[in-house]
Order: structure tokens, then sequence, then C-alpha cells
């Protein structure tokens, strides 16, 4: 039978993603998370369902014999398979960011093993982001920002702003990450220790890593759901008008498997120590700017 989402394009079966799952043996859940990681990225009808075609489920078969058979991780298949076919991931938006990350370190005086340790990644990983060789995940993006004092706009090069509280909409620090599915924008311009930004995360959008860091979080979805998972224990499906929060060294990752875009505030105080005599919290303040360490490096 024929639905409205499981159509024939010319002679190529379009498969409504049940089906496509039972055809490459795993769960619809499983195809979604491959979908996170970029080994498949299914077409979409105007609702916004999955559609696979016969190409995609041969593509899903070799994921699964490489999985099952060879045990390859999921950054070993994509070395392995190549990009994703089919509609293909949108471009990334943010090409310099190796150099800006090269001239964020050298303005402070870092080696590559100094923000290998402090963003928790490996030395070959950062050398290869800063030569533009390796693509970054959100989660690993938000590691290196906090390694640097700074938000993941922050980041990236943009016309300055003074130091003003009230901030339009067209003057947010904007940076859009995950092949274009994700769009962080900072809701505080100024110098503190109080983070607050608006993330977008479309369908299939997500940090993909785990990461960690000083602080507390708090986060109110605006529209759409997300999923959120905590300590690889806690996972939480949150839906428009759902706050969640937590400590931040928590390992945690999100992601949005709906079928449309999920907005939300998120909040961070980025605590660094506790005074228990006064019964107050220490919070490490933001760069104020990052162009002010690096006007040089990048001249």
């Amino acid at each position: 039978m024929v639905t409205k989402d499981h159509q024939l394009t010319g002679t190529r079966a379009v498969l409504p993603i049940g089906e496509a799952a039972r055809l490459a043996g795993v769960s619809p859940e499983t195809l979604r998370v491959w979908e996170r990681e970029r080994l498949i990225r299914p077409r979409r009808t105007a609702g916004g369902h999955r559609l696979y075609t016969a190409e995609d489920v041969g593509r899903l078969r070799q994921i699964v014999r490489l999985r099952r058979m060879d045990g390859l991780n999921t950054a070993a298949i994509r070395r392995e398979i190549g990009p994703v076919g089919g509609a293909g991931v949108p471009p990334a938006t943010n090409d310099d960011l190796g150099p800006r990350l090269r001239a964020l370190r050298s303005a402070h005086g870092w080696s590559l093993a100094t923000v290998a340790e402090k963003a928790g990644l490996s030395v070959s990983f950062v050398s290869a982001v800063e030569r533009g060789q390796s693509r970054i995940s959100v989660g690993n993006l938000f590691k290196l920002a906090d390694a640097y004092g700074t938000t993941v706009p922050g980041l990236n090069p943009t016309p300055r702003i003074d130091q003003r509280g009230l901030l339009h909409p067209p003057d947010r620090p904007r940076y859009v990450a995950g092949g274009g599915l994700v769009v962080i924008e900072d809701l505080i311009a100024r110098a503190g220790a109080l983070e607050a930004q608006r993330i977008e995360i479309r369908p299939g959008g997500g940090s993909e890593d785990a990461y960690a860091h000083p602080g507390e979080e708090f986060i109110y979805v605006l529209a759409g759901h997300l999923r959120f998972r905590i300590d690889e224990r806690e996972d939480y499906r949150l839906a428009a008008g759902d706050s969640l929060c937590f400590r931040s060294t928590r390992p945690h990752r999100w992601w949005n498997d709906g079928d449309e875009s999920a907005t939300v505030l998120w909040i961070n105080v980025p605590v660094v120590e506790s005074v228990p005599a006064q019964g107050r919290i220490a919070a490490r303040r933001r760069t104020a700017d990052p162009d002010d360490a690096i006007e040089e490096a990048l001249a």
C-alpha cells in the first residue's frame, strides 16, 4: 500500500522510517542515531517525515555490516564509506574556525598539548581542527570555547559590539555549527559570569559528543522537542514549556530527533568554587571580548 509518505519518485521507491529500519535489520531509533552521527541523511516530506530510498537502505545495510562484522565505530564508518549521500549534509558555515583557533592559542601562548588538556581532547584532534582537516562536533566546540574562556559564538570572528546591556536580535553574536543544523546565539554580550544563549536545533542536529564543564545549567524549551541525556543514565524528552537544570560537571549531550526545529533558552553560570562559610558561590567571569586577545595575532 502506498501512503502519502510512501511514494514513488520515478522508479525509485521511498520508504518511511519503520520500513527502512526493518529492511536494514535495526530499529527506527537506531536510524535516528545514525542520522545524528551523519552516517545517513534521509529525505523529508513537506511535513518533515523521513523517507529512505533503495540506495539509502543499501547504505544502511553497509553500516550494519561494518558495525557487526568489522566492529567499526561511528567515526571509522564515516571514513570507510565517505560522505552522506542523498540530500547531503549542509555545508559548514564557519570555515575560518581553524585559523581563529590557531590565533587564539597563539595569543594565549599555549601549546597544542595545553589546549588539548584544558579541553579534554587529543592533541592530534586539536591540531587537525586548526588545520581544517577534521570536522568538529558541537559538543567539542563547547569544550574548546570553555578552554578559551569564551562562548561558542565567541570563537567566530564577528563585528565588534559594545558591552551594552540591551542586545537587539541582529546584534547577537552568532555561530552556525553542526553542518548548519545548530544555530547558537549569545543573549549577553558583556563580560560576566552569567551566560545566556538562544539555541536552535534543527531536525537531526545536536551536540553529537557528550561534554562537561564547571557550572550549573538551566534550559527552557521555547518550541519543538529536545532529547537530553545526562551521565548516559538520565534520559529526557523535553517539549515546549519544559525546563531542566543540572550540574554542568555531569557529562551531557542533546539532540533533536523530532520533525521540527527546537528552540531553547540556555543559561549557564560557570561555578568554579564554593565558600561554605559564607554560603556563597564564586563564578568565573568570561573573557570580555576574545578579539582583544587575538587582534594582533590575526593581523
